[in-house]
């Protein structure tokens, strides 16, 4: 049962790396994919203003996604590098753990995110013409949290037990479901932003089913047991002591994306958050197969890290490096030169495209050297090493971008927002870099150590 496991251990590097990124490429993309839907179909069936409040109320929508990526992260890592040793049974008890915690988290974010949406959509920059459209969208995708909080989880663990393949199916399936049933919602029944969330919340919950049947089934290599559910003091501490930084990085974004919605409002007004709206999900969107290749190597870098592998490590992670720099390459490529067919989609406002045409240039200048923070940050989690990664996940959104967008509003109005993107960009790669080679120096180290003596 354990095969594909074993098999980050001895497959070849580049064609497993493929293998199990392109089903986390497929899933993020589609994630990434439907919301960018959500603002097609609100923006020509409800309005700018509609697209605008989306958009505002993405940052909530980012923590949501960010406590499913924290518990499945940390989950994760922890069953790759049980497996790694052989500890089948600490595997075992995690991914109970990891149930329990999205359980306990989703019925968290359902309650307090029902009795505090309006003060925190206010808080995340919503103008008064704004509000009732964001509201609508909010409400029913906090009450639904649940069905964006397993998929990561659920994702994650088949992931780390080199499942790649399943954990993808309910993502596809949920993303194309979600297309259908948008124009339902928002057109036929004229249910407005509101529509537009009870179709996200109700394909996402689909997609939960299917992992869920799969559990019961027994179709996953670490059976799940209900006696594991029961929360153990240091598998919670293991979970979320690595996971940690894989929340802290969407909440780093989350709270970036807060602090340029209120410049936003404070400079551009309404049509200002549309755009911003629009061309976050557009580079969002362009960013996800990086993630992909992040998530899709971070199974093979913890298990040979537990298996105490260190050479298919550091090959592992030299791989991952030049398959998403060239993935974001591509993406830049089609952004920057073809920037007004994507922002057309959207809306047939001439003012909206013109701006917006602008501002995507400025922002997608130097996205190829976004693909080293994903990479690295992946790799610490997946050797356990917490602190630098969370460090690590503050580095861009709030070290970096949040300062910049303040100084540079305050000079050059929304111009000086979207030149805040590529300055945060650019530094942060200027800082990763240094990083990533004391980390391989430091695996060749460690390899040198544990040859035979005599090698």
């Amino acid at each position: 049962m354990l095969d594909k496991a074993r098999a980050l251990g001895i497959d070849p590097i580049r064609k497993l790396i493929v293998r199990l990124a392109t089903p986390s490429i497929v899933s993020l993309g589609v994630l990434a994919f439907y919301n960018v839907v959500d603002a097609i179909y609100v923006g020509r069936g409800v309005g700018t203003l509609a697209m605008a409040g989306i958009g505002v109320m993405f940052p909530l929508f980012l923590v949501v996604i960010g406590i499913g990526q924290f518990i499945g992260a940390g989950s994760a890592s922890l069953l790759s590098r049980a497996l790694g040793k052989g500890d089948t049974r600490l595997a075992e008890r995690t991914f109970g753990n990891a149930v329990t915690l999205g359980i306990v988290a989703s019925i968290l974010v359902a309650v307090l995110g029902r009795l505090y949406t309006v003060p925190l959509l206010k808080f995340a920059g919503a103008t008064p013409d704004v509000l009732p459209y964001a509201d609508a969208f909010a409400k029913v995708i906090l009450t639904g949290s649940f069905a964006f909080i397993f998929p990561s989880i659920f994702m994650s663990i088949l992931r780390a037990q080199g499942d790649a393949s399943r954990a993808t199916v309910p993502m596809i399936v949920g993303g194309v479901l979600n297309i259908f049933l948008e124009p339902i919602f928002i057109f036929a029944l004229h249910m407005g932003t509101a529509g537009a969330a009870w179709a996200t919340v109700v394909s996402s919950g689909i997609g939960v089913a299917y992992y869920v049947y799969n559990v019961l089934q027994k179709k996953t290599s670490v059976r799940f047991s209900p006696r594991n559910l029961v929360l153990g003091g240091r598998t919670t501490w293991a979970i979320v002591s690595v996971g940690v930084p894989s929340f802290v990085g969407i909440f780093a974004s989350s709270a970036a994306t807060v602090v340029i919605n209120r410049a936003l409002g404070a400079y551009g007004g309404g049509v200002a958050l549309a755009i911003y709206s629009v061309l976050n999900r557009i580079v969002t969107l362009a960013r996800m197969p990086v993630f992909g290749v992040a998530d899709g190597s971070q199974p093979i870098y913890a298990y040979n890290f537990g298996a105490g592998n260190y050479p298919r490590v550091i090959a592992t992670l030299k791989h991952a490096l030049v398959l998403a720099a060239g993935l974001s390459g591509a993406a830049w490529a089609l952004l920057l030169f073809l920037p007004r067919p994507f922002l057309s989609m959207f809306s047939s406002d001439p003012t909206m495209i013109s701006e917006g045409t602008v501002a995507l240039r400025i922002m997608v200048v130097v996205i190829p050297l976004l693909a080293l923070q994903p990479i690295v940050g992946s790799f610490y989690q997946a050797m356990g090493r917490a602190g630098r990664a969370f460090g690590l996940s503050l580095l861009r959104d709030i070290v970096l971008v949040i300062p910049a967008v303040l100084v540079l509003s305050a000079h050059f109005s929304t111009k000086g927002i979207w030149i805040a993107f590529p300055v945060a960009d650019f530094v942060s790669a200027l800082i990763v870099t240094p990083m990533l080679f004391l980390e391989v120096r430091k695996l060749r180290r460690m390899t040198a150590a544990s040859a035979p003596a005599g090698d």
